[in-house]
């Protein structure tokens, strides 16, 4: 028995025994011993029946045969007294009694009682509405109307549930049979056959249909429900409708129905919208074991089912990052102690290279998959993407590789890794386009989307079209060109011997002046423009410029 202040109670047979010293036999009146038990006749020699008579300071009642009552529940004019073994009322003493209907529905093998100071048993009367609730010897218990202690979970009525969604519908809990002190701050309890378990966390065992979960009281003996950010000892922590503490991943929107948004990846401009605002919706409470206070800043878990279904069911971790609130942030790019992050739809730093279309508060309305409508995942796919955004809202970012040591937006000039091979990349460095890559000519270098337009070692020169940021070959320019009598103008003169204008596959003895050349800059393999001067390509073709601008293609004899 775990209660200290209960006395052990005998609470079968009644014993047969002398009332000794502490009574005095007289002729005709008082205490008699007859037949092995005790009476009392009154003045007028009558036997006493159904009262109360004193011998010493103990008091002693005769029931309806006149016989002293042992070991028995008296009910006296609605109240309720417990006489011992040798007959004496009980006072400031807990008793157990057997209970008649112990094993039906749950009920106990005993109920325990307290008779206080008058020998009245604790009890709730029938004017008083809720939980009767007496403190005894600094703990605090519950009675009903037939003075027995209630426990485990109380209803509002103040009598004990002992259903299995108890939980749910009782705000008070009174420990176990044999303790019955109202809980106060954090208890573990076990919960049986929990009906929504499935809908909770599908796929981890602390949402299994029986649980042991962790409450926590109120001083009024009240759960505590309904609240995801409480403070506790200086810690935050968070408890459903049912006041079972979270734990794990935690959404009060998070449901069945929004399985579909659990599942999504990338998304268009509407739909993402709307799983950022599903995904800030969560926040994460730890494990069990750790107490589940809410977490905020940095940290670093598998998501939950319901917030991202592809990454919970391969067991991919992410890094994620939650407000002072606990709130996570997703669909934005966000400045942290000074340096800028990015957190897509559902709410998993992004790392790399990423495409995003970003509103003007730094709200992420799209971050469309590498492999997916608009890829980049190789660099003949990133090139073509990145010529086919240029005048869009759409940019390319690039945040560190190095996911678990940084993370950061970079500036500047970086090296970008696409489908295993290195480039030089520029990103802005300041104002409302920092981050963003480069578009177009920067410090006497072109580039698209941030990559470095710069020919190759076996080119050796290509041109780029300063309008489009387009690039050619030489040879693909002279074919663009398509140097016909159409479009050569400006007859400069005659080709000097052994070379020829080369175009359209025809050599031509006269020297014309390119059509267009002041829309076009040729630039080497470091990237750099080409201002004057003659440059020759891996194919022997001989550009000569002047001021930027192509003057002629040469080719040799």
């Amino acid at each position: 028995m775990r209660k200290q202040t209960k006395i052990a109670a005998i609470v079968s047979a009644a014993a047969l025994l002398a009332i000794g010293a502490s009574m005095t036999s007289f002729a005709a009146t008082g205490w008699q011993e007859e037949d092995g038990t005790w009476v009392y006749y009154n003045k007028n020699e009558e036997r006493v029946t159904e009262e109360w008579e004193k011998s010493g300071d103990n008091w002693f009642y005769l029931d309806d045969n006149g016989e002293m009552a042992v070991d028995a529940l008296i009910e006296d004019d609605d109240d309720y007294f417990y006489v011992d073994a040798n007959g004496a009322m009980v006072r400031n003493q807990w008793v157990a009694i057997d209970n008649e209907d112990a094993g039906e529905d749950d009920e106990p093998d005993v109920w325990w009682y307290y008779f206080g100071a008058n020998g009245k048993a604790y009890k709730k009367g029938s004017s008083h509405n809720g939980v009767f609730k007496k403190s005894i010897n600094g703990k605090t218990y519950a009675f009903n109307e037939d003075g027995q202690m209630q426990y485990g979970w109380v209803d509002s009525d103040g009598n004990t549930d002992y259903n299995d969604d108890a939980y749910q519908n009782c705000q008070y809990y009174f420990g176990d049979e044999n303790d019955g002190a109202m809980t106060t701050g954090w208890r573990e309890i076990a919960l049986t056959d929990v009906a929504d378990a499935d809908q909770d966390q599908p796929g981890d065992s602390y949402w299994d249909e029986d649980q042991v979960r962790w409450f926590w009281f109120k001083s009024s003996g009240k759960k505590q429900t309904s609240k995801e950010n409480k403070t506790i000892n200086g810690r935050k922590y968070g408890f459903d409708d049912d006041g079972r503490m979270i734990a794990d991943w935690y959404s009060a929107s998070a449901n069945d129905s929004d399985n579909s948004l659990s599942r999504r990846v990338n998304q268009t401009a509407t739909a993402g919208d709307t799983t950022r605002d599903y995904a800030e919706t969560f926040s994460y409470y730890s494990s069990p074991e750790d107490g589940a206070r809410y977490t905020k800043g940095w940290f670093k878990v598998i998501p939950g089912y319901y917030l991202n279904y592809g990454d919970y069911d391969d067991g991919t971790e992410r890094w994620y990052y939650a407000d002072g609130s606990g709130k996570l942030v997703a669909g934005e790019i966000k400045s942290i102690k000074g340096k800028k992050y990015a957190f897509d739809e559902k709410g998993s730093m992004i790392s790399g290279l990423a495409l995003l279309k970003v509103d003007s508060s730094n709200k992420i309305d799209e971050y469309p998959a590498d492999d997916g409508a608009m890829p980049y995942d190789t660099e003949d796919n990133f090139d073509d993407t990145a010529l086919s955004i240029i005048g869009t809202d759409y940019k390319f970012y690039y945040f560190s590789n190095d996911a678990d040591h940084d993370g950061t937006m970079k500036t500047g000039v970086q090296k970008v890794t696409i489908d295993g091979d290195t480039f030089s990349f520029k990103f802005e460095k300041s104002g409302t386009k920092k981050g963003q890559g480069v578009n177009g000519l920067d410090d006497k270098k072109y580039y698209v989307g941030g990559k470095l337009q710069s020919a190759s070692s076996d080119d050796k020169i290509i041109v780029i079209d300063m309008a489009t940021y387009k690039t050619y070959t030489i040879s693909d320019f002279i074919k663009l060109q398509g140097l016909t009598s159409k479009t050569l103008t400006e007859k400069l003169g005659k080709a000097s011997k052994d070379d020829a204008v080369y175009g359209d596959g025809t050599l031509y003895d006269d020297i014309y002046k390119i059509w267009g050349a002041d829309k076009f800059r040729v630039v080497n393999t470091s990237g750099t423009v080409v201002k004057s001067g003659s440059k020759k390509d891996g194919d022997d073709f001989k550009v000569v410029l002047s001021g930027n601008e192509i003057q002629q293609i040469i080719v040799e004899d």
